[in-house]
């Protein structure tokens, strides 16, 4: 199961600390962080730390953000916009944006790539070893 975009603004403002959780959603705070939203993404892209995929169209509508990216990408955002709510730096937010970036870079690794070759012992060469012959 996927985010949208909405759902994943509505989860950045909580992080921020803008809304409370239960309380309604001014249209001006959504467009607000909607605008913020392709930005980090594009930022988080171009330093090789986590792409996503389909982000939605502003407005905010569509999108399919992973499950297991959600709440990173929630609190990486949030950090980013506290210039465009006039919010003082949080030490708080800063932390969580790092920690963000540092779950969203293990989500985005490749799999193991050098794994072991398993050879079928009946096939297996037959190795002899001389040693001491002179």
């Amino acid at each position: 199961m996927s985010k949208t975009r909405a759902e994943l603004i509505d989860q950045a403002l909580i992080n921020l600390g803008v809304i409370a959780e239960g309380q309604s959603i001014e249209a001006d705070l959504v467009d607000k962080m909607d605008k913020v939203v392709d930005p980090a993404c594009a930022q988080l892209s171009q330093l090789d730390i986590y792409y996503v995929q389909d982000a939605g169209e502003i407005g905010p509508t569509g999108g399919e953000i992973e499950d297991s990216a959600f709440l990173s990408l929630a609190a990486y955002i949030a950090n980013a916009a506290c210039a465009s709510f006039n919010l003082p730096a949080d030490t708080k937010l800063m932390a969580l944006s790092q920690i963000a970036e540092a779950t969203l870079t293990t989500l985005s690794r490749p799999a193991r790539t050098r794994r072991t070759l398993r050879i079928d012992p009946a096939v297996a060469p037959v190795r002899t070893y001389y040693w001491g012959r002179t």
